[in-house]
């Protein structure tokens, strides 16, 4: 029969056994993460400054998300315009060469070739990058183009009827221009911009290229004009088809300046982010050390105490299965 000496010490024992076991688990949390568990009985219930560290430290964290978002989407941009630039400056060169040695065979091609590049740019129009399309504004889930059949269509209702320069140009600027048929019918993305990103209490970038954006209604114009100048349904003379596609090659060339200075704006928006980046890092990276400074465990103290409450709870464990081995036979 357990007598009541024997019942006080077995629970003196486990009471000690629970105070080590807790004090284990506390000083394993702070060594694996670095920081004390108990942060207000650290600071002595004075946590002022801890809290507005992490609050700190959550809007870098809102400002960094933000800026890698931003340089996602320009990098991603400025790649599609680089694509734009390099397929329409080819195809000027070729069309260029309409008035060189005009026959069927070579106008064809050349008309055929421009089909081609407006397919790419179209392509190029509707990336879709982690499931979000680029030029719709904020319609990111629709793609802003239609496909280029569809295009050819409409701009071959456009056309039709037409039969000399004066009159196809003023049939494509109006469909190209405000409130024309590019703006109502073609562009399926939304008029509204994305919103600005955050990146500091001051500072935000804007990343709003849309489709409908004059640099690519420029390169959109002379390629549709090439494109549908041989044309069965329209049926346009032959001269007209030169004028047409040697028209468009210059008009081609002389949209570069919008595509080149398109992506400069971009180039310096990318610079700025690249900046901003770096800012932030180290902006997050001394917020740390102070948040550390504040309520760090010190590694070699914590884990040298975690060793020795180790040993005096194993020393524990011996003391307490060698009692409960005691009995009066062995004691005689």
């Amino acid at each position: 029969m357990q007598t009541v000496g024997d019942m006080s010490r077995a629970l003196v024992l486990r009471t000690n056994q629970v105070r080590l076991r807790a004090e284990m688990d506390k000083l394993a949390v702070e060594v694996s993460t670095g920081f004390v568990r108990d942060s207000a009985a650290h600071l002595k219930g004075d946590t002022s400054a801890l809290l507005s560290i992490d609050r700190s430290l959550e809007k870098l964290e809102a400002y960094r998300v933000n800026a890698a978002s931003a340089t996602f989407l320009t990098s991603t941009m400025q790649a599609t315009l680089d694509e734009v630039q390099d397929r329409s400056e080819g195809l000027s060169q070729i069309l260029i060469s309409a008035e060189l040695t005009p026959n069927d065979a070579l106008l064809n091609t050349l008309s055929e070739d421009a089909a081609t590049a407006l397919n790419q740019m179209l392509n190029a129009l509707n990336r879709n990058v982690a499931g979000r399309f680029l030029f719709s504004g904020t319609a990111t889930d629709t793609a802003p183009m239609p496909g280029v059949d569809t295009l050819l269509a409409d701009v071959r209702t456009a056309l039709a009827g037409v039969t000399n320069m004066a009159s196809v140009d003023a049939a494509l600027d109006s469909f190209f221009g405000a409130g024309g048929g590019f703006e109502v019918t073609t562009y399926q993305g939304s008029d509204t911009g994305l919103a600005p990103l955050r990146l500091s209490e001051t500072e935000s970038a804007t990343v709003d290229i849309r489709a409908t954006d004059n640099a690519f209604r420029a390169v959109l114009k002379p390629m549709l004009k090439a494109a549908l100048s041989t044309d069965g349904t329209l049926a346009f003379d032959p001269a007209l088809q030169v004028e047409m596609l040697s028209s468009a090659g210059r008009e081609l060339l002389s949209a570069q300046s919008d595509v080149v200075e398109m992506r400069a704006g971009l180039g310096a928006l990318e610079a700025r982010l690249e900046e901003t980046t770096t800012r932030i890092a180290a902006e997050r990276s001394a917020t740390s050390t102070a948040r550390l400074d504040l309520v760090g465990a010190d590694q070699y103290e914590t884990a040298a105490r975690y060793e020795n409450i180790q040993s005096q709870l194993e020393s524990l464990y011996a003391i307490t299965a060698r009692s409960q081995r005691l009995s009066l036979a062995e004691f005689l």
